[in-house]
């Protein structure tokens, strides 16, 4: 009994990690958009530059062209109470 209690907590917890990427990308995918980025690609990051300080935020690798046709990476961070914060300061 003991050992089906362990496995449905980490079933649960791999649910809700999996929820939370979904909503973390579509979030990614709407902040890319609004800064006219084409073929937006998003890889979850958990050592990304800034990792060691962060409080229940997530980070991520994205990768997209931009309106000039440039190839561009740049690391973002979210939560589910946040909006999205990239590394880059000069991106909006």
């Amino acid at each position: 009994m003991e050992g089906l209690f362990i496995v449905l907590v980490l079933a649960v917890a791999v649910g809700i990690r999996v929820w939370l990427h979904s909503v973390d990308t579509s979030r990614i995918r709407e902040a890319a958009e609004k800064n006219n980025w084409q073929d937006v690609s998003i890889s979850w990051s958990p050592f990304a530059p800034g990792w060691v300080f962060a409080k229940g935020e997530r980070h991520y690798l994205v990768s997209y062209t931009d309106a000039d046709g440039n190839k561009n990476q740049t690391y973002c961070k979210t939560s589910l109470f946040t909006g999205v914060f990239w590394r880059d300061k000069n991106i909006d």
